[in-house]
């Protein structure tokens, strides 16, 4: 096998691999965002259907070993002083849903397919105490053995406001499809790569199955224009899915966009420089998987050092000089939210606007900060 197939195989196993993950976001953040849209329907499946916010949660039951610190053996501690959550018996924080607010953590327990995105708390205290059961074992960092994440803190707190049923209704994008467990919303869209076309990969098509077609409403969401079928990081055809299917004089504003893709850095931080501009005032753009993977690795390490420093830019004339390295960008951008391996972007309260094609593209620094000038030392 040459090194153009043995990479393009490699590619279809990374690709078949991270697309069974995509059908998580589509049920947890659809179901959470209830009021998105012109009016999001009532769950579909029994289970969250009795989903209801509450003011207050059960503690989770982990294995009492899971207390201890495992690198000082220190044993977690609730905290005593007033604050947006609390530590439960296992020494897992939790961030309380505000009145009016749906519960992110047991929306995405009660999911069916059980969904990564709140797993940590249940899946980490059997991990410490048997590492060969780990999906990463022998982690420095024991939050990173386990398999899930504990997303559910940082979408509860920037979310949350949205899933009220007093809201207005928006636009809610999902970069990933899979088979659309729980898809069943308004005004929410979706982009998949398995559903098109079938045939070599090398020819721009699909060879693996398609599981967008798995959905049992999978025609009706392509004959709604709501399943955009495609690559979320080929700029032509997002700009077709934005001007064609989105941006219609009846349609409400474009409020949150979440990329759980392919966890390709290239496609992440496509997904910023296209997406963001486009988003109304005050939403948020979040990228999940953040991971200190091969794959992944640019985005964290490259992209978002700059994106960061453009944040913060003030351009004093009085200080030394600086510049930005995401103009584009730079305008828009108001705040940038992260925890473990997930980073929300906000945008501040400039207008929507639409940039040209080539200012959607990623620029030749967006994942290499060395071709950014005010990032080489002796400029900061």
């Amino acid at each position: 096998m040459d090194k153009s197939a043995r990479t393009a195989a490699r590619f279809g196993i990374t690709q078949i691999l991270l697309l069974a993950n995509l059908i998580l976001m589509s049920f947890l953040l659809s179901t959470f965002l209830k009021s998105a849209g012109a009016g999001i329907e009532e769950m579909v499946n029994a289970e969250a259907k009795s989903i209801l916010p509450v003011e207050s949660r059960t503690p989770l039951v982990a294995e009492e070993g899971f207390r201890r610190n495992t690198v000082g053996n220190s044993v977690a501690k609730t905290p005593t002083a007033p604050g947006i959550g609390s530590t439960d018996s296992a020494g897992f924080y939790f961030v309380h849903p505000r009145e009016g607010e749906r519960d992110f953590y047991k929306i995405g327990k009660a999911a069916l397919p059980q969904t990564d995105k709140v797993q940590a708390p249940a899946y980490l205290p059997g991990c410490l105490e048997n590492d060969a059961s780990c999906t990463r074992p022998s982690c420095t960092r024991p939050e990173c053995r386990p398999w899930g994440h504990h997303y559910d803190t940082i979408y509860q707190q920037r979310l949350g406001p949205f899933s009220r049923d007093d809201v207005e209704p928006f636009q809610f994008l999902e970069i990933g499809f899979f088979n659309g467990g729980g898809y069943d919303t308004g005004e929410c869209h979706s982009i998949e790569i398995s559903c098109i076309e079938h045939g070599p990969r090398n020819e721009g098509k699909w060879p693996w199955e398609n599981f967008a077609e798995r959905n049992p409403h999978y025609q009706q969401y392509l004959d709604e224009n709501r399943l955009h079928c495609g690559d979320g990081a080929d700029v032509m055809f997002l700009d077709s899915v934005w001007k064609n299917e989105m941006k219609r004089p009846d349609a409400p504003p474009l409020k949150i966009v979440v990329d759980d893709g392919a966890h390709l850095a290239e496609h992440m931080a496509q997904t910023v420089f296209f997406w963001f501009p486009r988003i109304e005032p005050r939403g948020l753009l979040i990228v999940e998987d953040i991971q200190p993977i091969a794959e992944a690795n640019a985005f964290r390490t490259q992209f978002m050092p700059q994106i960061m420093k453009d944040l913060h830019f003030c351009g004093d004339p009085k200080q030394e000089p600086d510049s930005l390295c995401f103009p584009t960008l730079f305008p828009l951008l108001a705040s940038i939210h992260c925890e473990m391996h997930i980073c929300i972007f906000e945008r501040n309260d400039h207008p929507a606007r639409e940039p040209s094609l080539e200012e959607s593209t990623l620029p030749k620094n967006a994942l290499d900060m060395t071709q950014c000038k005010s990032m080489l030392p002796g400029h900061w």
